[in-house]
């Protein structure tokens, strides 16, 4: 039996709460669930939980998923029951995603606005139209239908498409026309591209992984630490580092509790272009139709917490695209003290490896140190970091780009890898700052239109009554 110091907690084991009734059959998805809590986290090394909180299982109704004849005059998509105008049906572009609005179609010539399908959507479209869960701070499904276009053909200009690209097989170099327009979805209200361009990187010296934690939940990153101006020309530098296969992850941190470390994190945000999204009349994805369709109007706990846990508890009305690149340095205080290096010695021979130029500011000095001496201070380039290395490991945690950089991103540090990161950024960029309403408010089944001194509300279809709460959906 193992000791345990007098001083120490008892170890708590996580507890799971007993499994709910199933629900009722999702009959579009053909499946139930069922759910349970968590009553009780694991602490001071109990045991942890195992499964899941959610469970589904087959089921069979029998019964239609959609309704017909629900969109009156208008066109009903087969799949999801989307209501469409008639000018849509037959238009050239799949307005219902499974195409039943450009079926027994007669052929007709292509016209001028065709040129406007070979378009690609703006960058972002995709991310922007999904939900996000508030308290797991996680993106969820999508909210908006990112390829709905509404029969409007409306390019956004892209400021930055005069750039020469090699074309190794024809050993050419070209504008890449093809960048030149993005198309604008329906749900978009305004996107406009932005010249790219940085926060400047700022870091700052955590001592502890719990001071680090507090600042990361609770995002209190200050920008007033040392901070590095990102100029246009790209020091070289020979040195590099190699670095073990991190996520920015609570295990992550946790695991440098006994060890005699601490943390160095630098940030910095790249903004690619600025939205906003319809505040009237949106367009919702086609899956989230057929989940409301599902749920019931009387008040069910299990289907309507399915419900938010796939779709989250907002949705994004306007934002920024762009990045975040972050990263967290695990530097070995004793052997700083012994070496007699600062965070800001570290900070700054760490931004020269990624190519960044110090801006001008009163740690000017600091920031300019050569490769020889950032090499005598413990930076050099080995195989791998011994117990005495002054950076004992880095962290990387980025938001947007290409993947395909994650080899370098995540492996080896050097003067390309900030580079080629912000240039994918156009093509693959996150959500960085946004703004979020509670997603009730894109689910209102009424409009309210004042007439006289009467206040009416416009149901839509399915929905009537003085207040849309009666239901003539089937079932």
């Amino acid at each position: 039996r193992t000791s345990r110091d007098v001083n120490s907690p008892a170890p708590v084991d996580c507890q799971l709460s007993q499994w709910s009734e199933w629900t009722d059959c999702f009959f579009c998805q053909e499946k139930k669930h069922r759910y349970r809590t968590l009553l009780q986290p694991a602490q001071f090394g109990g045991r942890l939980c195992t499964g899941h909180l959610w469970d589904e299982e087959h089921c069979g109704t029998g019964a239609g998923c959609v309704g017909s004849h629900r969109c009156g005059g208008d066109f009903q998509c087969q799949e999801s029951g989307r209501c469409l105008k008639r000018h849509l049906v037959c238009n050239g572009e799949a307005d219902c995603r499974d195409g039943s609005d450009e079926e027994n179609c007669e052929e007709e010539e292509e016209d001028s606005e065709s040129y406007c399908g070979n378009l690609f959507p703006v960058p972002g479209a995709e991310k922007a139209s999904l939900g996000y869960n508030i308290l797991t701070q996680e993106d969820r499904l999508r909210v908006y239908d990112p390829n709905f276009f509404g029969g409007q053909c409306e390019p956004v200009y892209n400021g930055e498409w005069r750039e020469l690209k090699y074309d190794a097989a024809c050993e050419r170099l070209y504008y890449g026309d093809d960048e030149k327009y993005f198309r604008k979805p329906y749900n978009f209200h305004v996107y406009q591209f932005l010249t790219h361009a940085d926060s400047g990187f700022s870091s700052e010296f955590y001592d502890d992984s719990k001071d680090l934690l507090d600042a990361i939940k609770n995002d209190r990153f200050k920008t007033a630490g040392f901070t590095f101006g990102i100029g246009p020309q790209f020091l070289k530098f020979e040195f590099g580092l190699t670095l073990s296969y991190k996520k920015g992850t609570l295990k992550n941190f946790t695991q440098y509790d006994a060890k005699e470390v601490g943390f160095i994190r630098g940030v910095t945000k790249v903004q690619t272009a600025r939205f906003k999204m319809r505040r009237e009349n949106i367009v919702l994805d086609e899956d989230i139709l057929l989940s409301l369709e599902e749920l019931p109007d009387q008040y069910d706990y299990g289907m309507y917490a399915k419900f938010i846990n796939d779709y989250g508890t907002h949705f994004v009305t306007s934002g920024t695209m762009g990045g975040v690149f972050e990263y967290i340095l695990v530097v070995n205080k004793e052997e700083m003290r012994r070496r007699a290096i600062s965070s800001e010695d570290v900070a700054s021979c760490f931004g020269a490896l990624l190519g960044i130029a110090a801006g001008k500011s009163e740690l000017e000095v600091k920031a300019s140190l050569s490769t020889s001496e950032c090499e005598n201070k413990g930076f050099r380039k080995t195989d791998g970091w011994s117990n005495s290395a002054v950076v004992e490991d880095v962290i990387p945690r980025i938001r947007g780009g290409d993947t395909s950089y994650g080899g370098g991103l995540l492996n080896t540090w050097d003067s390309n890898t900030y580079r080629h990161w912000g240039r994918s950024l156009k093509y693959n960029p996150a959500v960085i700052d946004f703004e979020l309403r509670p997603i009730h408010e894109i689910l209102r089944r009424s409009d309210v239109v004042l007439a006289g001194d009467t206040c009416v509300c416009q149901c839509p279809p399915g929905y009537g009554g003085p207040a849309c709460a009666q239901s003539k959906r089937p079932g």
